[in-house]
């Protein structure tokens, strides 16, 4: 049974894709690429191999969920430096933990995945970098309208890793 190593996730507009890059490539000092912005995205909830039952399960479940659209803030960047990663962070929103929410909890039902660590949504814009990349200017703030999300399939092509959404959800209350 082939699997399928798949996320939830929010992906980001055109518009929000090119003001990310302008400011990557006028502001940030880094000494390796970032990662490519066809990938850049939100993880609401990481799950692992998963076979095509549990896949379509999954997709019946989220399918359920009721949830209004909502608005992200983006004007902080952060940075782990025990992998590498330099991120911009939207400010708290109670919509966007409400829906990670049970996305995590089946996946930890299903014993699919169970992150180890509290729900911490970014965007990873670099990802093992040594030292944190230097900022000369900060992000100018944005806003990314959420009224979907999707079921992502990370896989790997002949020109790098991709997110291809296999299942989308709209946010409606």
């Amino acid at each position: 049974m082939a699997l399928k190593r798949l996320f939830f996730g929010i992906g980001l507009d055109t518009q929000s894709k090119s003001r990310i890059t302008q400011w990557l490539n006028q502001s940030i000092t880094h000494q390796k690429p970032a990662t490519l912005a066809r990938n850049w995205h939100i993880t609401l909830a990481f799950l692992g191999q998963v076979d095509e039952p549990t896949t379509e399960a999954l997709i019946q479940f989220a399918g359920e969920l009721t949830l209004p659209p909502f608005e992200l803030h983006f004007s902080q960047t952060g940075y782990w430096p025990q992998n590498g990663i330099f991120y911009l962070q939207p400010m708290p929103c109670e919509v966007l933990n409400n829906l990670a929410a049970p996305l995590r909890k089946i996946s930890k039902e299903w014993q699919l995945y169970s992150c180890p660590y509290r729900f911490s949504p970014h965007i990873t814009l670099f990802r093992g970098h040594k030292g944190e990349p230097q900022v000369q200017a900060p992000v100018t703030p944005f806003t990314l309208s959420v009224r979907e999300f999707h079921l992502y399939h990370s896989h790997a092509l002949e020109d790098g890793l991709h997110y291809t959404p296999i299942s989308s959800f709209e946010l409606s209350a």
